[in-house]
């Protein structure tokens, strides 16, 4: 039981199956500091999935297969700007519109090139190849934690210190910030706040299309209905938790992913299916109500006292 808990076979696990989570919830964090309330996500991914999935399909290369779920995660990022940014229309309204669309689109783009409903499976869909690093197979625990993974393994690890430094260490990062707590002061000092939340968005967006390129190629070689399955939300609340820091929504979502880790493990040893197929989501319910929790009781600390009548 212990191992199912904390074997390096269910921490490889959580941390490949964070990934997707990871690259969402930081784009998101850019966003939402840009102040643009972006709950998308799950459509960015989604088609960036698909097309990541159909690019590999045709040329045999996972890796022009993530480079077309990137292009994905943009064309979807350039809709949503559009919308918001230059028709005037409710970020949570396209939002909304496009997360609803997202499953049947690459439903019948599923159908048109692949005659499949449900799953595809075929062997041109080559998942992306395990990559040796032989320093980290030497370590005695780690080795077989961060060993043998994928690309994009190591690539979403290394994003989120590279974006928190972008975020908070950088000029960009504090003009972004700056947008998103006070758009007319960043306007006054002569700040294109367009031009940034533009740029947050494409960020998002790439972001994202990495994220949904790892589902289908990242190792399972396979493409199914609504893949994404929620992925989108649950970056989105790690991002909302951690108060859109590159580097707190990376901890949740490895938090997240490693419930589903476990929740997986535990269905060998005999627990049903459906109550451990909840966890990843209880998980989250219940870092939302503790993040609630503790923002309350904050804000009473520090309220002022009321002044006694003299």
């Amino acid at each position: 039981m212990l191992d199912t808990f904390f074997g390096s076979a269910t921490l490889a696990a959580a941390l490949r199956l964070s990934i997707p989570l990871i690259f969402a919830a930081i784009g998101g964090c850019f966003s939402d500091r840009a102040g643009v309330f972006n709950i998308a996500l799950e459509c960015f991914m989604l088609c960036a999935a698909f097309f990541a999935a159909l690019g590999t399909f045709f040329t045999v290369n996972p890796y022009i297969g993530v480079l077309c779920g990137i292009v994905a995660g943009l064309v979807c990022s350039l809709i949503f700007g559009l919308f918001v940014f230059h028709l005037g229309s409710s970020a949570i309204v396209v939002s909304i519109a496009m997360n609803l669309s997202a499953w049947g689109l690459t439903t019948l783009l599923m159908m048109f090139f692949w005659g499949a409903r449900g799953s595809f499976v075929s062997e041109r869909l080559v998942s992306l190849p395990s990559v040796n690093i032989g320093i980290l197979n030497e370590l005695p625990v780690l080795g077989k934690i961060l060993g043998g993974q994928n690309i994009l393994v190591y690539i979403g690890i290394a994003a989120i210190f590279v974006m928190w430094f972008l975020m908070y260490k950088t000029p960009f990062g504090l003009r972004l910030r700056g947008v998103g707590m006070n758009q007319k002061a960043a306007q006054t000092i002569g700040i294109n706040t367009l031009k940034y939340k533009w740029t947050a968005n494409l960020i998002t967006g790439a972001l994202c299309g990495l994220g949904g390129a790892v589902l289908p190629i990242g190792g399972t070689s396979i493409f199914s209905e609504n893949m994404t399955a929620g992925r989108g939300f649950l970056a989105l609340a790690a991002l909302l938790v951690a108060k859109d820091n590159p580097l707190t929504a990376g901890l949740f979502c490895i938090l997240f992913a490693y419930t589903e880790a476990l929740a997986l493990g535990l269905q060998n040893i005999g627990i049903p299916s459906q109550l451990v197929e909840t966890m990843p989501y209880l998980t989250t319910i219940l870092v939302l109500v503790i993040a609630g929790i503790k923002q309350k009781l904050s804000q009473g600390h520090r309220r002022p006292k009321p002044a006694k009548a003299s």
